[in-house]
């Protein structure tokens, strides 16, 4: 009972992990630490992997590999150009420059317009997902009048269930009309998230902000 209880917390641990025993084995960790330090890694995602093979009964990384490529990763993802392009993804910035003591006045100095330009596109996507959920709720509105007013024609209601119809027809009409008439606020909302965004992309272009597909895109 033991045996089969050992051999099933090993395979939930196996199952659970995102590295297999060939990956601690095989992988070029210098390679890894750089990648992932370019892309915003904080050091400490290394003590993650040791953990990992340790668990699996991998080889444990040597450490030296991963932080040598994860600080020459850091030098090039602390700049303005990085950080531009990092803010403009929506990454989350962890202080990864002053983990080696690296100064992130310049990396920041592009994170901020960069995430400046990430808010002001998601605010479009939120705007336009809020017109749709209400031309959606629209559309409800307008079946249930249908549905209802189809109801009425059975010969087999009664003159109260007829009554609760009709009621119930006028409540979806006001429900119909005060979402329509409340339409033209959402489409504003869109046309001014994407004055605001137009706004940024023009403020961009004269800061001459750059990004891995060089200076200003704006797509």
């Amino acid at each position: 009972m033991r045996f089969i209880t050992l051999i099933a917390v090993l395979s939930m641990l196996t199952a659970c992990s995102s590295l297999s025993v060939e990956d601690c084995a095989n992988t070029d960790w210098q390679a890894r630490g750089y990648d992932e330090a370019k892309r915003g890694f904080s050091l400490t995602q290394y003590d993650e992997y040791a953990k990992e093979c340790k668990e699996i009964g991998g080889v444990i990384p040597l450490k030296s590999d991963y932080t040598t490529g994860h600080y020459k990763g850091t030098q090039e993802f602390c700049t303005a150009t990085s950080g531009y392009a990092f803010g403009k993804s929506g990454g989350y910035y962890r202080a990864v420059c002053s983990e080696w003591n690296l100064d992130d006045s310049d990396f920041m100095k592009g994170y901020k317009p960069g995430s400046e330009y990430f808010a002001a596109k998601k605010k479009i996507d939120k705007a336009i997902k809020a017109l749709e959920d209400h031309r959606i709720s629209i559309e409800d509105a307008s079946f249930q009048i249908r549905n209802r007013t189809e109801r009425l024609n059975s010969p087999d209601l009664t003159e109260q269930q007829r009554r609760s119809i009709q009621i119930e027809i006028q409540n979806q009409k006001s429900r119909y009309n005060d979402l329509k008439r409340s339409e033209p606020r959402y489409v504003a909302k869109i046309d001014t998230a994407k004055a605001e965004l137009e706004y940024l992309i023009q403020k961009h272009k004269q800061l001459n902000y750059c990004d891995y597909e060089g200076c200003f895109s704006g797509s």
